[in-house]
C-alpha cells in the first residue's frame, strides 16, 4: 500500500492529519516505535487547534527529521533542512497558505466547526494528507 493510501486510511479512521501522516510515513522509513502516533498527536489541528500550521505538513516534517535529522550537536543537517524546505514550499506553492485555519476556515476549538469538518472539509483535508506524503515518497 502507497503511503499515501495508508495514511488516508488511517487519517478516515480517526486519527488526525499529523499522526496519520506520521504512522505512514515511518512504516514508509520502517521505523514503527510506540511513540508514534504519540509524537504527532499536538500537531492536529493546527498545532493543537491553535489556527497555525497544518498537521499535514507538520506530520511529514517529523517524518523527515526521522530521516535525516542530526544525532548530536556538529552533524550536518543541510539536508534535513533543504527537504523540509521543499516540501513546505511545494505546500504553500500548491495550496496558498501552510496554515491550518487559512486553509479550512474552521476554529478547531469551536464545537459546531468540529461538526462541519466532519461534515465536509475533512475530505478537503485529504488532498493535504495526499500531498505531503506524495512529496514524502519523492523526498525520502
Amino acid at each position: 500500500m502507497s503511503t499515501s493510501k495508508l495514511a488516508l486510511k488511517i487519517f478516515d479512521s480517526g486519527l488526525s492529519c499529523a499522526e496519520a501522516v506520521a504512522i505512514a510515513g515511518m512504516k514508509r522509513l520502517g521505523r514503527q516505535n510506540d511513540l508514534i502516533p504519540r509524537i504527532a498527536t499536538g500537531f492536529g489541528g493546527g498545532l493543537s487547534r491553535t489556527k497555525s500550521v497544518c498537521g499535514a505538513l507538520t506530520g511529514g516534517v517529523l517524518v523527515l527529521s526521522a530521516a535525516f535529522g542530526r544525532n548530536k550537536l556538529g552533524d550536518d543537517r543541510d539536508v534535513l533542512v533543504g527537504k523540509v524546505q521543499a516540501l513546505v514550499e511545494g505546500f504553500r506553492a500548491r495550496f496558498g497558505s501552510d496554515n491550518c485555519f487559512a486553509l479550512t476556515g474552521l476554529d478547531f476549538n469551536d464545537p459546531a466547526a468540529q461538526g462541519i469538518y466532519r461534515q465536509g472539509v475533512h475530505a478537503q483535508c485529504h488532498g493535504y494528507v495526499e500531498y505531503v506524503c506524495e512529496r514524502l515518497d519523492e523526498l525520502l
